[in-house]
Parts: C-alpha cells; structure tokens; sequence
C-alpha cells in the first residue's frame, strides 16, 4: 500500500520487515493462508534488497543511462503532475512467430528499474494479433490485480505506441473502473508523447531528461517482453 510504498522509499527497511513479519503471522494464526503467503513473498523481496541507495544492485544496467533526478523533474513539469512520478510502470506488447502474444511489465523507482516489480503476462483473451486488445487485457488484469490485493497504483503509467494505444489502455480503465494514474504513451517513430484528452502530441526536446527517462522505460519494458519471447521459443523447441 501507499504508506508501505513510502517507508521503503524513505529508508525504513527494518520497520517494514518487522511490520510485515507481524502481519504474516496474525495472518496465519487467522488461517488466512494466501494472505500470509503473499506477505511472505513480500518480505523475501525486501531481504534481498539494501537500503533505498543501493538500488542500483537490483537494475538492469543497459537501462540505467539518464540522470534519474533531473528526468522525474522534467516529468512532473512536462506532465503538470502535483509530485514527482516516483513510481513508473511500462507496458509493451511482443508477438511470437506462432501467434502468440505476450507482454512485459515493467516498474522504475525513483527513475531506477526495479526488477522485483517486473512482470510477465500471456495474452489469454485475444485471437491473433491485436495490439489494442492486447494492451487493454494486460493493463485490466495488471490493475484489477492492484486494486483487489489494495496496492498502491503507479505514479506514471507508460505505453508503447500513439493515440490507439493509448485509447485501449484508457477504455480498460474505464471499464473496470478504476481511477487511473497519469497515463501518456511514446510513439517511437518521432518519440511523441500522447496524453489523454490532447488531439495533438507533445514533441520533448530529443536532449531533455524527461524524454530520456521515457525511453529508458520504454525500452526496458521491450527489452523484457523479447527476452520473454525468447524463453518460451526456446521452451517449444524442446516439446
């Protein structure tokens, strides 16, 4: 949740654990298992971080090539967003040579990625190739996912792609309704910015940080889905 989100951030990594150690075990003696589960899970990611500065153990490091501070100032200013977006999540949609579709999640911390937020996803719903219904499965299912376990939803949410992208994402909001978070997506062939409400897109100086920071995101959440495809290519080879 918000308040959890925000001790980890600022530092209080011991807090949190003894917190959630405390929470695991009520949550077992109440035999609420999956709950207790879900905790457990929780503190493993913690104990194998360190403190809030040394996230840099837990990035890909190929992503890891802005000055993080200077691009969420840029986007908070670009965005017109009261905080800075601390919490970014990227979206990117792969197709396999079989038809299948898959998609990656990925989650940056104070312009940091943070693996332990990755995710992957295999598109159930969707026959063929449809980014669009592609995009609103991944994005219901990642926020449904958020609101039923009443965790906190991500500061910035990035797409992959332009205006269409950008309208199946917010149609999948509005149909599972939910509140959405500030949501833009990048157009790569110009690197537009699309916001949602705005006919036109927003085109960032290709030196500014907050573009860079965007790219970053972007591509790491490509470089994921491709490593993902990989891995279940490889898996159909030995079937």
């Amino acid at each position: 949740d918000i308040r959890r989100l925000k001790m980890f951030l600022e530092g209080k990594k011991t807090k949190l654990l003894n917190e959630l150690r405390d929470q695991m075990l009520e949550a077992s003696k109440e035999l609420k298992f999956e709950k207790a589960g879900r905790i457990r899970d929780q503190i493993k990611a913690l104990e194998s971080l360190n403190l809030r500065g040394n996230l840099e153990d837990h990035i890909q490091p190929e992503a890891f090539y802005v000055d993080p501070k200077r691009g969420l100032k840029g986007l908070k200013k670009i965005l017109g967003l009261p905080d800075l977006p601390r919490v970014i999540e990227g979206v990117d949609i792969a197709h396999l040579q079989g038809g299948e579709t898959v998609a990656s999640l990925v989650q940056f911390i104070d312009g940091l990625p943070f693996k332990h937020g990755y995710k992957r996803y295999k598109i159930r719903t969707v026959e063929g190739i449809d980014d669009f219904a592609s995009m609103r499965e991944v994005v219901s299912r990642r926020f449904r996912s958020l609101r039923n376990n009443d965790e906190r939803y991500p500061d910035l949410l990035l797409v992959d792609g332009g205006k269409g992208q950008l309208s199946a994402v917010m149609s999948a909001l509005a149909a599972i309704e939910v509140d959405p978070p500030c949501v833009i997506s990048l157009a790569k062939q110009q690197e537009e910015v699309f916001v949602p409400g705005e006919s036109e897109s927003r085109k960032l100086s290709r030196h500014s940080f907050a573009l860079r920071l965007l790219q970053s995101v972007r591509d790491e959440a490509h470089r994921f889905a491709q490593a993902y495809h990989h891995i279940l290519r490889r898996k159909s080879t030995f079937e």
